[in-house]
């Protein structure tokens, strides 16, 4: 049960730890705050939760396209707050630079310390250190020190790792460890999150991911990136030479292809065909098979015959386009059906004669008797449409991919040494006791997995005094 001063004592505390934090100058403030794990929690917390705005919320869309998913007022809060292009967002960028800082101050902060505890080792096992290790056993032995000692040192060398020798007022300490490096594994890992971050950032600031479709046999060199927010001109102009798709007997697709050329200053200086994930790459600028497309107005091919079959020409329809035929008329392509009467494709025809009104007939692909019934000079037979193909690319370029990989490199390799390597460390003291006797005392300890550790500590002391035959053990602790 508390009492009003413990109470008042608890009360009182709060506003003399907060005086004593205002009383600090504001650079130690401002330190303390950029290494602090709280801000590092927060902003994990905060891009964790902006991350799953921006998988939720489609990014870099056309406005007419949020305009249908979203009312005025909702797409004008949105918009404000960059939700359509978070990750180029200035407060997106700034959670990661804030977190980069983060990181970088909290690995000033610590790695000092882990230096000097590898570059000088506590190497004397004095009372001190022997109460704050866990894992102790002493023993008394006959001989020597310095015979023992010998003994005790190829021991551990055999068994664990080859030890330090330290002589202090007639006592010999021997220190072993080994995975020492393991110390530095959070570091690599923080150094390894820190580099993605910056390439991350660079391809943020620099780099651009747009999408464009080239029909057959055209160039671009213009991009919209962004939304539509930014426009890119490249430096040269990509062509597509050809696409084509190769389908399943069902009709689905089962490859497609785009024959590009890289067109700089009215010459081709690069030519490659791509397929899904074999992208061309120019000047840090690649080029992704992405999708394909009918350009809009496909062509009906129409072949034109007399009535005793002989050609006369083939003639090619633009929707609602006249097509002259010399002494004949004129005839335009007004409509097409996928499926007919239930007779299959078919072109309707309007056929515009000198002097006489217009006629317009449907004529089915395939089928030029059918139009002979008409018993005019000439015979129309519909051959298919012809539509040009474009193909979609991706084009995007990141000039910070080199450095997230290093730093993707660096982190699977600190986390690596984090989780699957431990320092360990071994202590064997040697001083003299009564009687002519040797007493030894051993410690060890691990940063990390103690109970495998603690394995092997047993391990290694029996096979240590099995090959030092001549003690015996006494009085153990």
């Amino acid at each position: 049960m508390e009492t009003v001063s413990d109470v008042r004592t608890d009360s009182a505390s709060i506003p003399a730890v907060e005086k004593r934090e205002r009383a600090k100058p504001a650079s130690t403030r401002i330190w303390n705050f950029l290494i602090s794990v709280k801000l590092a929690i927060w902003i994990i917390i905060v891009l964790a939760v902006t991350s799953i705005l921006g998988t939720v919320i489609e990014q870099n869309q056309p406005p007419e396209k949020y305009h249908q998913v979203y009312e005025d007022w909702a797409y004008n809060l949105l918009d404000r707050f960059n939700l359509f292009d978070m990750y180029h967002s200035w407060w997106f960028l700034l959670l990661l630079c804030l977190f980069t800082i983060n990181l970088t101050c909290c690995t000033i902060d610590r790695l000092p310390r882990v230096i000097r505890t590898v570059r000088k080792p506590k190497s004397i096992l004095d009372e001190a250190t022997e109460k704050s290790l866990s894992l102790t056993e002493r023993w008394k032995s006959k001989g020597d020190i310095p015979r023992r000692m010998e003994d005790y040192k190829a021991a551990l060398a055999r068994e664990f790792a080859a030890p330090k020798v330290t002589e202090a007022d007639g006592v010999v300490h021997l220190y072993a460890e080994k995975g020492v490096y393991s110390r530095f594994g959070a570091y690599a890992t923080h150094a390894g999150i820190v580099i993605v971050f910056i390439g991350a950032i660079l391809g943020n600031v620099f780099g651009f991911k747009s999408y464009v479709n080239i029909p057959d046999g055209k160039e671009a060199s213009h991009l919209d990136a962004r939304g539509g927010k930014e426009h890119i001109d490249l430096p040269f102009s990509v062509r597509n030479n050809r696409f084509w798709l190769e389908t399943y007997p069902d009709g689905t697709p089962k490859k497609y292809a785009s024959d590009l050329s890289v067109m700089e200053n009215g010459r081709e200086v690069l030519r490659k065909t791509i397929t899904v994930n074999d992208p061309l790459a120019y000047k840090g600028v690649w080029f992704y098979q992405s999708s394909y497309g009918q350009e809009d107005g496909a062509t009906a091919q129409v072949a034109v015959s007399r009535q005793d079959g002989t050609p006369v020409r083939n003639l090619s329809l633009v929707p609602n386009e006249p097509v002259r035929i010399d002494g004949y008329g004129v005839v335009r392509g007004v409509n097409y059906e996928q499926d007919f009467q239930g007779k299959g494709p078919a072109l309707q025809v309007v056929v515009e004669k000198p002097g006489r009104p217009a006629s317009d007939l449907w004529i089915l692909q395939g089928r030029p008797d059918l139009d002979r019934v008409r018993k005019d000079s000439l015979v129309f037979s519909f051959e298919g449409l012809t539509a040009k193909m474009y193909t979609g690319l991706q084009v995007a370029k990141d000039p910070g991919v080199n450095v997230v990989w290093l730093g993707c490199l660096l982190l699977t390799a600190g986390m690596m040494v984090s989780f699957f390597v431990s320092h360990t460390r071994i202590w064997i003291r040697l001083s003299p006791g009564l009687h002519g006797k040797m007493e030894v005392t051993a410690a060890g300890s691990a940063n990390r997995n103690r109970s495998a550790f603690e394995k092997t500590f047993a391990s290694v002391l029996a096979a240590v005094r099995k090959d030092t035959s001549n003690t015996d053990k006494e009085n153990p602790a």
